[in-house]
């Protein structure tokens, strides 16, 4: 794949190389913790602050450093960026944050930081690298909150926190009923990705037919 920068904004982080659906690069939170929008919201607000603001300041970590050390220094980073997310989230959800605080440090090495750094954000100038690492941000944010609606609804009957109905499916709430939920979701978004792909490429074809 090129990854080198066009000069375009791409939304592959959205769906076509979404981390958590085609990637499967940051699943375990949100197969495990994930049973709610609220645990999703603060799964995705600490994504958020850890990942992106590491992905930002790392940029300016000198390419002449031996790859090793880069990247224990993104993960140094992200150590240290954990410490005020974790502070504001336990000030804002302080019974969600703890529930999830397992998870939240597990953001600290995600691959987001770890691995398209290097790939493909750090190739990019720094304005056109903020906003792609933005939007795989936002990528996560849709998987982790279609998750977490999905079964908040199923095992607790309620959605956004209010009740609607009757628990529907209580084994939803556990990490196999995750786990299964999200290989859905991600076969969907295969599947769509796939055939938009496919269209387009017919779509060229007979632009170059006609030409």
């Amino acid at each position: 794949m090129n990854n080198k920068p066009s000069g375009k904004i791409s939304l592959d982080g959205l769906f076509r190389q979404n981390i958590v659906l085609m990637s499967g690069l940051v699943t375990a939170p949100i197969v495990v913790a994930a049973t709610t929008f609220e645990r999703a919201l603060v799964l995705t607000l600490s994504f958020l602050m850890i990942s992106y603001s590491t992905i930002l300041i790392c940029r300016f970590v000198p390419r002449r450093i031996v790859y090793t050390v880069r990247i224990i220094l993104y993960a140094a980073v992200a150590a240290v960026m954990y410490i005020p997310t974790a502070l504001l989230l336990g000030a804002l959800f302080p019974e969600t944050a703890a529930t999830v605080s397992i998870y939240i440090e597990i953001i600290v090495v995600n691959s987001l930081i770890l691995a398209k750094t290097e790939s493909r954000f750090y190739l990019m100038p720094y304005g056109e690298m903020a906003v792609d690492a933005l939007i795989y941000v936002l990528g996560y944010a849709i998987a982790a909150f279609a998750v977490g609606i999905i079964r908040e609804l199923l095992a607790f009957g309620s959605l956004f926190g209010l009740r609607v109905c009757d628990p529907l499916m209580p084994a939803a709430k556990t990490p196999f009923f995750g786990f299964l939920l999200l290989g859905i979701l991600a076969a969907v978004c295969r599947g769509i990705t796939t055939r938009r792909r496919n269209r387009s490429e017919q779509t060229d074809l007979i632009r170059k037919g006609a030409e």
